[in-house]
């Protein structure tokens, strides 16, 4: 980036030096010592906002490592989505005609073993309507029970799909919104640059001049007239660099504020599609699984040879009347126990079904997570990230240290101390360090 290549060249420029929170001595003095407060002479240092750009830029990356669309949206995404909606009815066609086939098998089971026991029973006259009645109401029980399953899967499915649409809009506005963020941070972050760069251009042309001028101020000899007519220049000179900054800022705002405007408008065109989409997806499940409800609920009953009677209001099944008591309630065990077992069958197939629907639906949601990929990403940017800062902070304090040191010297102060508490009799030397800190920024 063009500001970490002006921080860099800056600092370079002031040479190596030992690290902050150490103790700088020279070889001669009067024994005095002097402390200083590193973290205020940090912070009025020129290169501190891009220290602190630094720690926002860290914590913006480790904000956006944690939601579930930060890299970049897979290309394939909307057709791996329609393959796995494709499974789905396709389970759901194959659990439905099973069910069917193990209806029909169960039911000539049930006809055959009734018609058996009528043939043994020596009941050749009623046999027949018998074993009619007998098959027919099983289909009947049979296909309300499938369909009320039915409609509890759709009910669950419904649900489901209201769930996931509510954590896949929340995952989109979230994804759009950090996409935009980082947009305009990184655009904020260049701008920044140009600014810095500018300002060390401004200083470093007018270098000489205020060199000449602070130099020219700074001899006893110089008449009011002539110190009050240097001041003058060096203030016109500060003001005019300021004014180029200033004009240089409005105009950045300018270009921020249009491009937050511009990215607003964008996020909320592409939520709205990414919302309609799911929704629509949501409606075509939805009208698909009803589409097949309908038909299970529509199909053709035949009429009931067994008479359905209620008794306590409740309706209970019963096998002819007039067949002998025996008969009657062998053929009544026959008929509860196939409707068992077709029960605990039609449950293990469905059972099936739900598995399958929830490995889908697994699936389905983790298309939407989080990749390990993008978050190695966002943790290397971090990494770097902090890397770069560490090198800064250690190249300011450097130069600080060199400042520091210098004061020292002048005043005769022979040990500094940096970040402590500040000793007894220890001598100050945070302002004078301020104020050539602040020098900088001139």
């Amino acid at each position: 980036m063009m500001r970490t290549a002006a921080v860099l060249a800056f600092v370079a420029a002031a040479g190596c030096s030992h690290a902050p929170a150490t103790t700088a001595g020279s070889s001669s003095g009067s024994g005095a010592v002097g402390y200083v407060r590193m973290d205020e002479l940090v912070q009025k240092h020129p290169l501190y906002e891009q220290l602190a750009r630094y720690d926002r830029s860290i914590d913006s990356f480790d904000l956006s490592a944690t939601a579930p669309q930060s890299a970049r949206p897979d290309p394939n995404l909307a057709q791996r989505e329609r393959a796995l909606q494709q499974e789905l009815h396709d389970a759901a066609d194959r659990t439905t005609k099973l069910l069917d086939a193990k209806q029909q098998q169960y039911q000539q089971q049930e006809s055959q073993a009734i018609a058996a026991a009528l043939r043994g029973a020596g009941q050749a006259g009623p046999s027949a309507a018998s074993i009619a009645g007998s098959v027919n109401t099983t289909a009947q029980a049979q296909r309300s029970s499938v369909s009320a399953q039915a409609r509890r899967d759709l009910e669950s499915l419904r649900a489901n799909l209201a769930r996931q649409n509510q954590a896949q809009v929340a995952a989109a506005q979230k994804a759009l919104n950090d996409r935009a963020d980082r947009t305009y941070r990184a655009k904020a972050d260049e701008l920044q640059s140009k600014e810095s760069a500018l300002s060390l251009k401004l200083a470093s042309d007018d270098s000489a001049q205020r060199l000449a001028l602070r130099t020219k101020l700074s001899s006893l000899a110089l008449d009011d007239t002539a110190r009050e007519d240097a001041q003058k220049q060096l203030t016109a000179l500060d003001r005019k660099e300021a004014d180029e900054l200033a004009a240089q800022r409005n105009r950045d705002q300018q270009t921020l504020a249009a491009l937050q405007s511009s990215l607003r408008t964008q996020v909320q065109h592409d939520l709205t599609a990414q919302v309609a989409a799911i929704q629509q997806r949501s409606i075509g499940a939805l009208s698909t699984r009803q589409a097949q409800l309908a038909k299970q609920a529509t199909a053709p009953v035949p009429g009931p040879v067994i008479q359905t009677m209620t008794i306590n209001g409740k309706p209970q099944q019963q096998v002819n009347p007039n067949l002998p008591p025996a008969l009657r309630a062998r053929i009544e065990q026959l008929h509860n126990d196939y409707q068992k077992r077709f029960r605990d069958d039609a449950k293990t197939t469905i059972a099936g079904f739900e598995k399958t629907r929830a490995d889908l639906s697994r699936r389905y949601a983790e298309l939407h997570g989080i990749e390990a990929g993008s978050l190695r990403g966002a943790q290397a940017q971090i990494a770097s990230l902090r890397q770069k800062r560490d090198d800064l902070y250690t190249q300011i304090t450097a130069q600080i240290d060199r400042e520091v040191k210098l004061i020292a010297q002048q005043r005769g102060i022979s040990v500094v101390l940096t970040n402590v508490v500040a000793p007894a009799g220890g001598i100050d030397l945070t302002p004078d360090a301020l104020k050539d800190i602040e020098s900088l920024h001139q």
